[in-house]
């Protein structure tokens, strides 16, 4: 998935990166083993929740600017539980050519389990953005992994008005490719003059959840089901000769979309069998 060959030379875009491994310490403890980073990239000092280690990967600039590069690489080994949060909204600001562009690997081995967890992504008047993810489980190894899409900002009434956005995300589990989402989008272009028509200030999400466990668990399908509604339609559908969930969200607006995905990371663990970590550290610890 490197799209190297596809950029334009750098100017004075950034070219961040980060790499992650978590695997357990002498006494069993989820600990990161390795780690690298480089601005804009920063990372927050670790804490255990619910027997997870908790993460948050922070971006203290104003967002991607032209021609900005990064890179995400993380991997959890057997036996160890991370949760990895972007606790601030990602931003792309507006480009004169070219574009900014996010390149992502996760990768769980048996026994292993990993939640991508980020804030909303909100494209700005005139940005062009790519984001690649390529998503590894292992059998035996458990995922959940979240993202969310604003129009703009709705806020100062900027709503699709970005050029364009190119997202693409590939997950593997065990052998199996078991699903490859592509998503284009242009304003002004058939399928998102129909999205509009519907909620003229839609947000989507997408999320993925991987684990035995959700192997013919209709109860799962059942609940997340249940989440469809006027604000917010919701679909879930298993992953073909896999026990991996795919799952969809549009929303009107912010707000119900926040509380889809709050229910939705819900239900999830509960399929699970695990109580969600925290995202922020409880005090005291």
């Amino acid at each position: 998935m490197n799209t190297t060959a596809e950029q334009p030379p750098l100017r004075s875009g950034i070219q961040g990166h980060l790499k992650l491994l978590c695997a357990p310490d002498s006494r069993g403890v989820s600990s990161l083993r390795e780690q690298s980073f480089r601005a804009p990239i920063h990372l927050s000092k670790p804490h255990w929740e619910q027997n997870t280690l908790v993460l948050n990967v922070v971006n203290p600039t104003a967002g991607l600017l032209q021609d900005d590069r990064i890179t995400q690489e993380a991997t959890v080994a057997r036996g160890a539980s991370l949760l990895l949060t972007m606790p601030g909204a990602s931003r792309a600001h507006r480009v004169r050519e070219g574009w900014a562009a996010l390149e992502q690997r996760f990768t769980v081995e048996d026994g292993g389990f990993l939640e991508v967890l980020p804030e909303v992504f909100i494209p700005q008047s005139g940005a062009c953005y790519r984001q690649s993810t390529l998503l590894r489980v292992e059998e035996g190894g458990e995922l959940l992994y979240f993202e969310s899409l604003a129009p703009g900002r709705t806020a100062s009434g900027e709503v699709f008005q970005y050029r364009w956005l190119d997202w693409r995300t590939d997950l593997h589990i065990g052998k199996t490719h078991a699903a490859r989402e592509r998503l284009r989008m242009e304003p002004g272009t058939p399928s998102l003059r129909a999205l509009v028509t519907q909620f003229p200030t839609a947000y989507y999400a997408s999320a993925f959840g991987v684990s035995p466990k959700f192997e013919n668990n209709t109860s799962a399908l059942q609940s997340i089901h249940a989440l469809h509604g006027e604000e917010s339609w919701v679909g879930v559908s298993p992953l073909a000769h896999t026990h991996g969930l795919g799952i969809r969200i549009v929303s009107q607006n912010a707000t119900a979309m926040r509380d889809t995905l709050h229910n939705l990371r819900r239900l999830l663990h509960e399929g699970l069998g695990r109580p969600p970590a925290d995202l922020r550290r409880t005090t005291g610890r």
